[in-house]
């Protein structure tokens, strides 16, 4: 049984062989075709030789096509079966998926521009004969990117762009791990849009190819945090007040300003500022931005030397630092001051 890619067909007719030694101009040359599981029977005058497309799309349980020539003789109508093909219908199966290290799952899955997600993909239906045609050995696995303009948080995204394309030859389930997002543009923190992967069945004969499956993924930048008012290379008897902004905070995350005495170190649980609440974004869809002001901060450092403040970001990939600054407390400073005038 030949097969079918798209479920249409190309013919390639040759009654030739049977009238070659005959007028041609004598003989009609027709093309039945019938399905194989149903009632459903095509048929019309073709052409001596050439090819033409089947008169139906070949359903799942295939179709034979018989070529019949006719001719009037001295006995009445004659009639001769020239050629029969059964054709089955092939066409590969393909899904894909994708999953990251955020569980959100009310939209297009989504992570963050450091973070790799994984491509899942199950195809079925290849064959694996030498004497197939490309089509049904292979499909196509296609990625394009998608990068936002402008501010990553609005809905702002540019021209669809190829990324990369690749082929698949066996059937079953696989997945591999992305790391690297082609979006990855000059500034690393500030890259977002989306990502398209495709599977598309190969084009066969006169018909294009075909998409089988597709999955996207939203890219959001990395956050970051700065900040101001205090110099950490400047002594202050007083502490100053502290502004802090917040940039593309990740949807569905806390993020909150720590201190503990003595100069920053990996890893330290300080305690939190509550001075200002966290900032908490629930059932965000997209990154938001946040300003934070502290202005009581003397209560909170309680002796000389450097106080470090950080900023901690919680995400469903972890808990990280995405700032941190010195202030440096010195209240002596104050007291010679204030001893130096009386003794004068």
């Amino acid at each position: 049984m030949n097969t079918l890619f798209n479920k249409t067909l190309i013919l390639g007719l040759c009654s030739a062989s049977f009238v070659a030694a005959q007028d041609r101009s004598e003989w009609t040359v027709t093309l039945v075709q019938k399905h194989l599981e149903s009632s459903g029977v095509f048929q019309g005058r073709v052409d001596m030789k050439g090819n033409r497309v089947s008169f139906a799309p070949i359903p799942e349980g295939g179709s034979e096509f018989t070529l019949w020539a006719y001719r009037r003789g001295p006995d009445g109508l004659e009639e001769h079966l020239v050629d029969t093909e059964v054709v089955g219908a092939y066409l590969p199966e393909g899904e894909i998926w994708i999953t990251t290290g955020d569980p959100y799952t009310a939209g297009i899955p989504r992570t963050r521009i450091d973070q790799p997600f994984t491509v899942n993909y199950e195809v079925n239906g290849l064959m694996s004969d030498a004497d197939a045609p490309e089509a049904a050995k292979r499909v196509l696995l296609d990625h394009k990117v998608t990068p936002a303009t402008g501010d990553p948080k609005e809905s702002n995204l540019g021209e669809e762009v190829a990324a990369s394309q690749g082929y698949i030859d066996r059937n079953g389930v696989r997945s591999y791990k992305q790391f690297a997002s082609p979006l990855i543009g000059a500034d690393l923190f500030n890259s977002a849009g989306v990502e398209t992967l495709r599977l598309f069945a190969l084009p066969d004969g006169q018909v294009a190819e075909l998409e089988l499956s597709s999955a996207q993924v939203q890219i959001w930048p990395m956050s970051t945090g700065s900040f101001s008012g205090a110099d950490p290379n400047t002594s202050y008897t007083i502490a100053p007040s502290i502004t802090v902004d917040l940039v593309n905070l990740y949807p569905e995350s806390e993020t909150w300003v720590q201190y503990y005495p003595g100069p920053p170190v990996p890893g330290t649980v300080g305690n939190r500022l509550i001075e200002q609440p966290p900032v908490i974004l629930q059932e965000a869809d997209r990154p938001e931005n946040r300003v934070l002001t502290f202005t009581q901060l003397d209560n909170v450092f309680d002796a000389n030397g450097p106080w470090t403040l950080e900023v901690i970001h919680r995400t469903p990939f972890g808990i990280e630092v995405i700032s941190d600054t010195t202030v440096n407390i010195n209240r002596d400073l104050k007291l010679r001051g204030s001893f130096q005038a009386l003794a004068d």
